[in-house]
């Protein structure tokens, strides 16, 4: 555990080396995430100057929500998406070998290899949001309450990287997957609101195909009072069983993968 800890950091340290080598990147970088939030709360303005509630949730609600979209979408960018981009890269180009030689499990370092610093920024803009919106929600906060929403905020990174490990995964049968992914942050723009707003079956869609709702709409409920015991059971179910599957998917499509010297 303090080994692998100790190597996060070590990723972290390069990482910020990189972005200290691209500075005007860097800060060009932190403009446009404030400017994606200033408009979606543009957005948030003009949907509750004309209404009271969206499907049952409040103005403040709404922003806890918008909170761990921005959150989440700051986890996905910061480790996520980049390493997994990095496996199908090296499964293409047979570079594949330099992860698997490494004295350290595969998987740990295929998935951390890389940290995308500047992404920090929408970790910290995500959690002022659901700060700001939850201090507006305090009558009916509760040590409890927060605990609950940090430990949906857990399960949901864990659903959505196993979702993308195995996303990575299936680039040892299938050359480019690329349009998955561009498919994939289309539809993740529709956790920006809560997913009970749409009919069913695309909320069921939204839950267990492309898993909006274990991702944004459950962890910001738990903060805003809306995520009920029946959200938590599945949430606790469905993480470590993806987690498990996809790892278990992973080490299936290492025994498939011929390396750069066949």
């Amino acid at each position: 555990m303090f080994r692998h800890l100790r190597l996060i950091w070590l990723f972290a340290r390069l990482g910020i080396q990189n972005n200290a080598a691209y500075r005007f990147d860097f800060f060009m970088r932190l403009v446009v995430s404030f400017v994606q939030m200033a408009g979606e709360l543009v957005g948030l303005w003009i949907i509750f100057s004309n209404t009271r509630s969206l499907a049952g949730w409040n103005a403040y609600q709404v922003l806890v929500l918008l909170g761990v979209f921005r959150f989440m979408t700051g986890v996905i960018g910061l480790v996520i998406a980049p390493n997994m981009r990095l496996i199908m890269e090296d499964v293409r180009n047979g570079t594949l070998d330099f992860v698997l030689t490494k004295p350290v499990n595969s998987q740990f370092y295929a998935s951390f290899r890389q940290i995308v610093i500047w992404r920090l920024i929408d970790l910290a803009l995500g959690v002022g949001l659901a700060t700001f919106g939850g201090l507006h929600l305090a009558a009916q906060m509760s040590v409890g309450r927060v605990l609950l929403f940090l430990l949906m905020l857990g399960l949901g990174a864990t659903v959505i990287y196993s979702f993308w490990l195995i996303l990575a995964t299936a680039a040892f049968w299938f050359t480019r997957i690329d349009n998955m992914e561009m498919v994939f942050w289309n539809v993740f723009e529709a956790g920006r609101y809560p997913v009970d707003i749409y009919r069913p079956w695309v909320r069921w869609a939204l839950t267990y195909l492309v898993p909006l709702a274990f991702l944004i709409t459950f962890p910001a409920g738990a903060l805003a009072g809306k995520t009920g015991a029946g959200a938590l059971l599945a949430a606790m179910l469905v993480a470590p069983v993806t987690l498990l599957g996809a790892s278990l998917f992973w080490r299936y499509g290492l025994r498939h993968y011929s390396g750069a010297s066949a």
